[in-house]
This record gives C-alpha cells, sequence and structure tokens, in this order.
C-alpha cells in the first residue's frame, strides 16, 4: 500500500507524463498542481514510489516516468472511483434506428466513432455467429451439382454456405429439407441446429446430404467466426515518431494478427478490463488495451476494445466506453 499523498503524486506524475510525454520533475508537479509541499519531500516520495516499482527514473532526465506497474496502479484506483451509471448516448441511437437491419454497418461506424471521439484506435468485434439466432433458411440451386444455402438472421445478418450435391437430388427434396430446418429451428442459434444435424435422420432426403451441409456450416463458421471493425488506424501512424517506432509497430503487427479477437473473447466482460504491456502478451511493451462488452437491441452482443500506448488518457476513454 502507498500513502494517500504517494498516491496523488503518482496520479499527476501520470497524468502529466500521458500529456507532456516527457519525465516528469518535482519542480514540475509543484508548479503545475500548486501542491502544498517542498520539492524536497516530493523527490523523497518519488524516490519512495520508485523503490516500489511505480516509477522508474530515465537516463535522459532526473524526472520520473510511470512504469507500467505504476500506470496499472493508476488505472485500479480509477476504475475503483469511477462512477459506473450508464448515460444514454443520444449519438449512438440516432445512428441506430436509421440502420437497425444492417448490423454490418452499425458496428462499423461504432469503431470509427469511438475513435474519433477517443482519439484513438478502436477495435469492434462482430457477434459471435454460433450465438446468433435463425430468422430464415433458403435453398438457392446453382448448378446440378452445386447447392447455396442462404441463412437470415434475426439481426439482419446473412451468412451463405456452398453444398455439393449429386445431380439426382431433386428440388423438391431441397424443398422439403429447407421447410423441415424453418419449421423447427426458426428462432433457435446456429449451435443447436448443427448439433441437431449431428444426428438427423430424414426420411425424404440422403443423409450424405446432411453431413455435407453441416460439415459446409461448421467450415464456413470456423473460418470466418468473427468480423472485426477496425476504426481509427491512423491514430497509431500519426503518433509515431523516433522515440516509439518499435512499440507503435508491435501494436499494428498485434492489430494485424488474429490474437487480438482471441485476447477479446478471452478478457472482456460487461464491466471496463484494462490491460497494459506483458498482461496482454508476454512479449508485448507500451501497450494498453481498454476493453468491454456491448450490447445492440438486446439481441446483438459483442466485444470493443480502444488501443493505444501506455501513455493514454484512460479517464477519457473509461469515460467513454462507461456508456456500453
Amino acid at each position: 500500500m502507498i500513502t494517500e499523498r504517494q498516491l496523488q503524486i503518482l496520479n499527476v506524475i501520470v497524468e502529466d507524463y500521458v500529456e507532456l510525454g516527457q519525465p516528469i520533475g518535482s519542480k514540475s508537479i509543484i508548479e503545475r498542481h500548486q501542491l502544498p509541499i517542498s520539492p524536497a519531500t516530493v523527490r523523497n516520495e518519488m524516490k519512495q514510489l520508485e523503490d516500489l516499482n511505480l516509477l522508474e527514473k530515465t537516463h535522459t532526465s532526473s524526472g520520473r516516468i510511470p512504469s507500467e506497474q505504476g500506470i496499472k496502479y493508476y488505472v485500479n484506483q480509477l476504475l475503483e472511483t469511477k462512477s459506473q451509471s450508464k448515460k444514454s448516448l443520444n449519438w449512438f441511437e440516432h445512428f441506430q434506428d436509421k440502420n437497425q437491419y444492417d448490423v454490418n454497418a452499425m458496428l462499423k461506424w461504432l469503431a470509427l466513432e469511438i475513435s474519433n471521439r477517443s482519439h484513438y484506435t478502436t477495435v469492434v468485434l462482430g457477434p459471435n455467429k454460433f450465438s446468433r439466432f435463425i430468422f430464415e433458411i433458403h435453398f438457392v440451386r446453382v448448378s446440378p451439382t452445386h447447392l447455396m444455402g442462404v441463412i437470415v438472421f434475426t439481426d439482419g445478418y446473412v451468412e451463405k454456405v456452398h453444398i455439393q450435391i449429386h445431380e439426382s437430388l431433386n428440388q423438391l427434396q431441397i424443398e422439403k429439407f429447407m421447410n423441415y430446418l424453418n419449421q423447427y429451428f426458426k428462432q433457435n442459434t446456429l449451435t443447436t441446429m448443427i448439433k441437431t444435424l449431428e444426428s438427423l435422420s430424414l426420411s425424404f432426403i440422403d443423409q450424405e446430404f446432411i453431413n455435407n451441409f453441416k460439415q459446409a456450416l461448421l467450415t464456413q463458421i470456423n473460418d470466418h467466426n468473427e468480423e472485426m471493425f477496425l476504426g481509427g488506424k491512423m491514430h497509431l501512424i500519426d503518433a509515431l515518431d523516433v522515440t516509439n517506432v518499435s512499440m507503435i509497430q508491435s501494436i499494428l503487427k498485434y492489430l494485424e494478427s488474429e490474437r487480438i479477437a482471441q485476447f477479446l473473447n478471452e478478457t472482456s466482460n460487461d464491466s471496463i478490463s484494462v490491460k497494459i504491456g506483458q498482461e496482454i502478451n508476454k512479449d508485448l511493451h507500451g501497450i494498453s488495451i481498454i476493453s468491454t462488452n456491448y450490447e445492440i437491441s438486446g439481441d446483438i452482443t459483442g466485444h470493443l476494445a480502444v488501443i493505444g500506448p501506455t501513455a493514454m488518457h484512460y479517464n477519457k476513454v473509461i469515460q467513454l466506453l462507461n456508456h456500453f
């Protein structure tokens, strides 16, 4: 535990470092914040915080910068004291009213809007396809041996799957199977339908076709399980300078990989989560990810995150994500 005065000085150093981007000295702290204590007292408290690994001394300045551990301590205090009251997002509700049947457009806009408001890069993961509810299923025969299944979900999303079939399969069999699926799986999830298909046996259609349909579903969904919408990538490019090249490169590489989706699936929850540096990945440094879940219209849920350097305006971003 640290004292109230040490916490005050740590908070000041983190916030000034985020704003100024340079080591913070005792003189700067007193002048900027009018603390009623002497420079010698501030220096002594800074030395204590350094001994606790909450501050770091750089080789180029007599000031201190917050360590990843110090930023984490600051963020934890912020999360504990931050009001969790939900406020109506009129700017989002206005967009939603016009685009409620186009989920992809809504999530793409959401990623860009949060990025514009936070000035950091934003990632929004679309809903997991296995958890979406089926509205209707159609089959279209593209050729004698090629059938396309079109699955429309209740949130407006459409999934297409391609199935190889025998030429002997006639249109009546296809329609009977389509009607069966619509009768028993409307308002059910894909997970429920796929599990049923594993043991389904029908007198009016070949078992091989049922197996091919199930396999086509699994292949299509596993290959593209979640869509990722990225907003504000240029915020990272704009922040690029000689002092942070390696850090910005590591963020960009992380965003281009599939690891970000896996990370958000494992860490995001209804509250706000903040992960810093090696908490994200042992090979990463200088990165922070602030994430939470979102819910739209009660049946569209997923994860969203704001990504940037550890010297981030946490208070501003947490306030923004608190709406979700």
